[in-house]
């Protein structure tokens, strides 16, 4: 039976089409699998008008074409265009449509519109012997294994620089331009593959294929721009919603790769902000529900913020909504409530204003004296150790790790043990808990058998898991029962904004061996990600473990503006800047208002929006954006726009105590706060810093 695959490009312009034309292709698609050459179809060859001889044409209404590639070997074919009768053969008449001999993925290149476009680069660079561009090590062979098709390599031989290559890549496929991208970022090309391909070999193996045209084995390949469409129902199934989120469809190689992996053990997923850790990590909870062997097992996906959970939980059904009711999605605090009233506890978390007071109630206490450090200082290290760490004891207290804060001598911390239980002992006399001490309980209550594990434990943004919550997952998941995958964790140090890093080998969760990085960043444009990377430039970033992160060969998939920073003198000019710089973007038509984030939030800048005439929308807390349904410029704190991305951001940054205007001074948890930032736009980027 003959299988049709469709292209990604095709599902970004489907809601374009004419109505008639998207019903057409719909039953085009039933009838293609019963047989291709149906004269309903009306699929017809096109020697005669097209370079490459696979081209076929397929009759729509209105005057409509699509283009489908016939296999030479195979009974798989590809829908990759549709247009108007006219645009879409000159859209394919010069294009070749192949599969790579060495790589075995599937190409559509224009060979001498790429030739052109490397001989007129913008910024050429003569070819110096002495000290050549780095592509120029690689042979003509090598080239080759890298992807690049055998009539594009005297193109590539053009590049001198990294401009050229970056110029030079909207012209070649995606997964050669990646390895060649990686390559020059310093990867070894072995690894640049790996990474490009999903593969885990040292050397990728180079794919077995007959011929360009051999389209037999892409149904079993990892696909980055295709899908197979079974019929009518799949496709409509794959466009609910009124629009294409492709994230639903198309993944990285990689990101199936890490779908799909089976580990023994523990497993973590790692990368840049934008690298998609997310949606790998969602897929994933999908794809060990699709295979739980009882009805009765469950997976639980958590996340540390409550508005990403609430997100996830309603993008489950998007993907595979028979598994909805195995999924079980929360947030990390709301998970430690759950397990305590479970085991029994009635009470209730402190909130900041009854923390205070007990706080003011400890420091009025006549038997604490002789502290070794300040008030401020001590209840923050009751916060970030003593709580984090589920201390219930001096002794514990005496031996624990400190990772990231002042040091403490021995005496310090006995002088400062009374006062971390006298507080302790008035939470437990009023019946109330801090958020981290509801989490050290709930991983008491499950380790003593009164909370059930469940079969599979997923769990984003670990990186600001503390101690406990981290061995809150390690008791929640069958990490002792020898099954198969029993926790997965996604994360990345360059976001960690609430404290310093908890290595998760101290949670007794073993990640070495079972830890992969994603690279390529689909969010943000390359431009306004190398301005996130200069905010943490000279630190050393961890991989949520003992080891160093390392970003060489990390890269965006598009280029877009340089994003702008702007010197204030004060708030005031900072709020009319920004103001003015958003009503531009709205007027010019680039973006909906909704579309556009103001962080942090300031009033004054919010009036002067609003004097502009543009409508603005507070981001609430434990609320999902409600998007294009309410109108309006958001606006948030850096914090509560975590997990959330927009097309364009404005950091207003212009106060005099923004560690944005002295990073060289900055602690590495403001550093991060402002990455995470910067790293919510995808396309537009405006900074406004201090005057001088």
């Amino acid at each position: 039976m003959a299988q049709l695959m469709m292209h990604a490009k095709v599902f970004k312009r489907f809601y374009k089409l004419p109505t008639k034309v998207q019903k057409k292709v719909a039953t085009l698609i039933e009838k293609f699998q019963v047989d291709p050459w149906d004269p309903a179809i009306g699929l017809h060859g096109l020697k005669e008008t097209m370079l490459d001889d696979k081209v076929r044409g397929a009759d729509l209404p209105d005057g409509y074409r699509a283009i489908v590639i016939a296999p030479e070997q195979g009974d798989t074919f590809l829908l990759v265009h549709i247009d108007s009768h006219d645009r879409a053969y000159d859209w394919a008449k010069n294009k070749r449509f192949e599969v790579h001999g060495s790589t075995g993925a599937f190409q559509i290149f224009d060979a001498q519109a790429t030739q052109q476009a490397a001989q007129q680069g913008a910024m050429p660079a003569p070819y110096s012997p002495a000290n050549p561009y780095i592509l120029q090590n690689l042979s003509d062979d090598e080239l080759f294994q890298a992807g690049v098709p055998q009539l594009l390599i005297p193109a590539v031989r053009e590049v001198r620089s990294d401009y050229d290559l970056e110029m030079l890549s909207k012209y070649l496929p995606d997964e050669c331009a990646e390895v060649l991208i990686g390559y020059a970022a310093g990867l070894s090309l072995n690894e640049a593959l790996a990474q490009a391909l999903g593969s885990d070999h040292e050397v990728p193996p180079a794919a077995s294929v007959e011929g360009p045209g051999d389209f037999s084995q892409l149904t079993q390949r990892s696909n980055r721009d295709l899908v197979v469409v079974e019929g009518e129902d799949a496709l409509k199934a794959m466009l609910q919603g009124g629009t294409l989120e492709e994230w639903r469809i198309f993944l990285h190689p990689r990101q199936r790769q890490l779908v799909e992996w089976e580990v023994n053990g523990p497993m973590s997923i790692t990368g840049a902000a934008g690298t998609g850790k997310t949606v790998a990590l969602l897929h994933r909870a999908v794809y060990l529900a699709q295979r739980l062997d009882h009805p009765k097992d469950k997976i639980l996906l958590v996340t540390f913020s409550t508005n990403l959970a609430i997100t996830l939980k309603g993008y489950i059904p998007r993907l595979d909504p028979r598994v909805t009711d195995q999924i079980e999605v929360t947030h990390l605090n709301q998970l430690a409530r759950t397990i305590c009233q479970r085991g029994g506890w009635k009470g209730r978390i402190a909130s900041p204003e009854e923390r205070d007071e007990l706080w003011e109630e400890v420091w009025a206490a006549p038997t604490i004296a002789d502290l070794p450090m300040a008030k401020a200082d001590l209840q923050e290290e009751f916060n970030l150790v003593v709580d984090a760490n589920g201390i219930e004891t001096e002794e514990d207290y005496l031996t624990t790790v400190r990772t990231g804060r002042p040091r403490l001598g021995r005496k310090q911390r006995r002088q400062a043990w009374p006062v971390f239980k006298a507080f302790k002992r008035l939470l437990l006399k009023r019946n109330l808990m801090t958020f981290e001490g509801a989490i050290h309980q709930a991983r008491l209550v499950v380790e003593q058998g009164n909370f059930p594990q469940f079969r599979h434990v997923l769990a984003d943004e670990v990186q600001d898991f503390s101690l406990e919550g981290l061995r809150l997952l390690a008791a929640l998941s069958p990490l002792n029962s020898g099954q198969l995958n029993p926790l997965s964790v996604a994360g990345d140090g360059h976001q960690r904004i609430y404290r310093t890093r908890v290595p998760l080998s101290r949670a007794g969760i073993e990640v070495r061996g079972r830890s992969k990085r994603l690279k390529v960043n689909y969010r943000t444009s390359e431009q306004i990600r190398r301005f996130a990377e200069q905010i943490l430039a000279g630190l050393e970033v961890d991989d949520l473990d003992e080891g160093k992160t390392s970003t060489v060969g990390d890269r965006s998939v598009f280029t877009g503006p340089t994003p702008e920073t702007i010197p204030c003198a004060d708030e005031t000019e900072e709020a009319k800047v920004i103001a003015q710089w958003t009503k531009a973007l709205v007027e010019a038509g680039q973006f909906s208002d909704h579309e556009i984030c103001v962080t942090p939030y300031k009033p004054d800048i919010r009036a002067a929006l609003q004097a502009e005439g543009l409508k603005t929308y507070e981001l609430q807390p434990r609320q999902e954006d409600p998007g294009p349904e309410e109108p309006g410029v958001r606006l948030g704190t850096m914090k509560r726009i975590k997990g959330l991305e927009f097309k364009a951001i404005a950091l207003a940054c212009a106060g005099d105590t923004d560690a944005m205007n002295d990073l060289a001074q900055a602690t590495l948890l403001d550093k991060c706060e402002r990455y995470v930032a910067v790293t919510r736009a995808r396309e537009r980027l405006l900074v406004c810093m201090q005057n001088g």
